[in-house]
């Protein structure tokens, strides 16, 4: 099985070839029908910003991201930082929306990616659980066994006043001699998440406030 790692996350496109097994092993989006109305892939996309915004390039990548097949995490309580480190979410998934943004001039290179997921039930809600859960008990470095990064230097980051309720928190990803910073922030509105990523200390909150604008109240 090969993964792709996004590139907002190391400064890379890494193809990793994942050995899954073990107690923490996730086995990758849900498959069928979702419980009750959901938004469909196609709706979400609609929904979901392209463009120019705040002077960031917002694109759809030539491919998802999302791993496909199971994964674990070398830690089980740091599973839900691994799945969104994999542009995941710790729950299950209905619909998906992906952007990647680059910067203006010079920056034209890809700075961050942005992903936003419809969720049945209370997922949505669980999942920022989980999450925060992660960030109290995930401690020292970790890894996805058979992947070459190593995580380390997890923390809370300043979560963005937006939407129903929102998480943050950063790492370094580490491959090889390159390290690179990581800042997340996952935003609940409803039964959607949406989930932004930076490869520095700061998130460009206009653009995640255009995209929350286009999303049902």
């Amino acid at each position: 099985m090969r993964l792709r790692r996004t590139a907002a996350v190391a400064a890379l496109s890494i193809a990793l070839p994942l050995t899954a097994c073990g107690s923490s092993e996730y086995s990758g989006p849900a498959d069928g029908p979702a419980a009750g109305p959901s938004l469909s892939d196609a709706t979400l996309e609609k929904l979901t910003v392209v463009g120019t915004v705040a002077d960031l390039q917002v694109t759809e990548p030539a491919e998802d991201s999302l791993p496909e097949g199971a994964y674990r995490a070398d830690k089980d309580e740091c599973l839900p930082i691994v799945q969104l480190a994999f542009t995941d979410t710790p729950r299950p998934a209905t619909a998906r929306a992906v952007r990647e943004f680059t910067g203006p001039g010079e920056l034209n290179s890809t700075v961050g990616g942005m992903w936003v997921t419809a969720h049945q039930g209370d997922d949505a809600r669980l999942a920022l659980d989980d999450v925060r859960k992660a960030l109290t008990e995930c401690s020292g470095s970790f890894k996805v066994p058979g992947a070459p990064m190593t995580y380390r230097d997890l923390e809370p980051a300043q979560a963005p006043d937006l939407g129903d309720e929102s998480v943050g928190f950063r790492f370094t990803t580490s491959l090889s001699s390159v390290s690179s910073p990581a800042t997340y922030a996952v935003v609940r509105t409803g039964r959607i998440l949406t989930t932004m990523v930076v490869i520095t200390d700061t998130l460009p909150q206009p653009l995640l406030e255009a995209q929350l604008a286009r999303l049902p109240g």
